[in-house]
């Protein structure tokens, strides 16, 4: 398949939007007669490929912007300009894919316009638009919902529907799991227009050989002592792997620490980053004043200092670091697709934590066992992720720790965690291999590509969308 590939997305820092990235454009690299492109904007920090087969393409313009437009007029303007500048980037003599990431999030309230514009002028020539979901406006996220309804100036959910999806017949929609589809298809893509594209793990890194790995325990160290944390090398490592924001439920993690703690004294946890907004820092700090304060054994915000894609002289691949930890944790409430839920079964190590039920019911589909991992916490018959952050924070020194083990999905948890030689992670990880590889990632984007380009031919009907469902679902969830 010749093609020219565009990936596109805000930037280029460490997320999982990253590593999808990341991921399919190492899937593509095998393929000769696939050119490779990376549009992004280096506002918040300069990209280095690891490969030199791909081309960096550097447009200031599709980083994040929130400000609100005066009128309607002025939006399209922007977004006219922008369209100008990707479409000068684009090789169009072969076949031309872009494929772009979390548009519709509304990070850029002119972007996704932009990308509408694009299309549309490019209807006659051999070029397709991807827009691949990941997350959603409409989903727990107020402030980029409040961008949506008002980009134009005033207040205007239609206009911002129409620009946050946007709809053509050479524009294709693809979602990692099947709650998105059905949402897409409800607020009015057509279904042929959208196509499921669940993501991959990069099981060469996991499968990889760590080293260096005393080096990493003795920088752990280091870091937890001029950061004021407390890391102690003989204790066992409870690694959950991901940044502080406020839907990952981080202060749950320490529920699980105090718990397993409250059983034997062994155990410290590991959070890898920081959040970045104002809101999600402000969690964060909350969950870094308590730690030290009452001295518990976790380490917090060490991951952009000491992690790397790739071993370097001040820092260690991803790989070591799963490689000394004891057992994964994820008490995230809100993923789009949670590599968490797979990444360490590849690397032989337990996972465990709270249960997302549309991510599980996949899972579950294809063959995983999962059946550890809980639905709730009740504390005080409620569930501890119900509280406000602050109230999380006063609980944890008031919950009955050992009393929590009467509750039989966290006592099968435990029971799980103390299991020697599970099968469960020999078998899951058979299924991840084959299911979830990044070698399966090329085959799939092939097939979407050319159903893609056989539909663009048919005869196209205007659409009307409306992400009212959207909103409804999510505001009652």
């Amino acid at each position: 398949m010749k093609l020219n590939y565009y990936a596109l997305h805000y930037h280029m820092k460490q997320s999982g939007t990253r590593t999808v990235i990341e991921n399919i454009l190492q899937s593509l690299e095998t393929n000769p007669e696939i050119k490779l492109n990376l549009i992004y904007s280096s506002k918040k920090g300069t990209f280095h490929p690891e490969s030199k087969k791909i081309k960096v393409i550097d447009i200031p313009d599709v980083d994040y912007y929130d400000n609100i437009f005066k009128s309607k007029e002025l939006l399209m303007k922007k977004a006219n300009k922008l369209k100008e500048n990707i479409k000068n980037n684009l090789e169009l003599s072969n076949r031309c894919v872009l494929h772009c990431h979390n548009v519709n999030l509304f990070k850029n309230s002119y972007l996704a316009a932009a990308l509408l514009l694009l299309a549309k002028e490019l209807e006659d020539k051999n070029f397709i638009l991807l827009l691949q979901l990941h997350d959603f406006a409409e989903e727990n996220r107020p402030d980029r919902l409040r961008l949506l309804v008002n980009c134009s100036g005033k207040k205007d959910r239609l206009f911002g529907s129409k620009i946050a999806y946007p709809i053509y017949k050479n524009i294709f929609y693809m979602t990692i799991n099947l709650r998105d589809k059905a949402m897409l298809k409800k607020i009015g893509i057509p279904e042929n227009h959208i196509f499921l594209y669940p993501n991959s793990v990069d099981t060469e890194l996991f499968l990889s050989k760590p080293h260096r790995t005393n080096k990493l325990i003795k920088r752990l160290e280091n870091y937890a002592k001029e950061n004021k944390y407390i890391f102690e090398k003989n204790r066992k490592i409870l690694l959950c792997p991901t940044k502080i924001l406020r839907r990952k439920n981080i202060i749950e993690s320490i529920v699980i620490l105090k718990l397993l703690n409250s059983i034997r004294n062994e155990w410290q946890l590991l959070i890898t980053l920081e959040g970045n907004s104002q809101k999600d820092r402000a969690y964060g700090k909350l969950i870094k004043d308590y730690v030290r304060k009452k001295k518990l054994p976790a380490t917090i915000g060490f991951g952009h200092k000491l992690i790397a894609a790739r071993n370097t002289k001040d820092k260690n691949k991803m790989i070591d670091l799963f490689s000394i930890s004891d057992a994964i944790i994820t008490t995230s409430i809100q993923e789009g697709f949670g590599f968490t839920f797979l990444e360490a079964w590849v690397a032989n190590k337990k996972v465990i934590g709270r249960r997302i039920s549309y991510i599980f019911k996949e899972l579950k589909a294809n063959g995983l066992n999962m059946n550890h991992f809980y639905d709730k916490i009740l504390i005080n018959k409620k569930d501890f992720c119900e509280y406000s952050h602050h109230q999380q924070i006063r609980l944890l020194d008031k919950i009955n720790y050992e009393g929590l083990l009467r509750q039989k999905q966290l006592k099968r948890m435990i029971d799980f965690l103390k299991e020697k030689n599970s099968a469960i992670i020999n078998s899951n990880k058979k299924i991840i291999l084959k299911n979830f590889s990044i070698s399966s990632y090329t085959t799939r984007l092939k097939k979407i590509i050319t159903e893609a380009e056989k539909l663009k031919k048919k005869t196209w009907k205007n659409v009307y969308i409306d992400n009212k469902i959207l909103i409804d679902y999510f505001k009652n969830d």
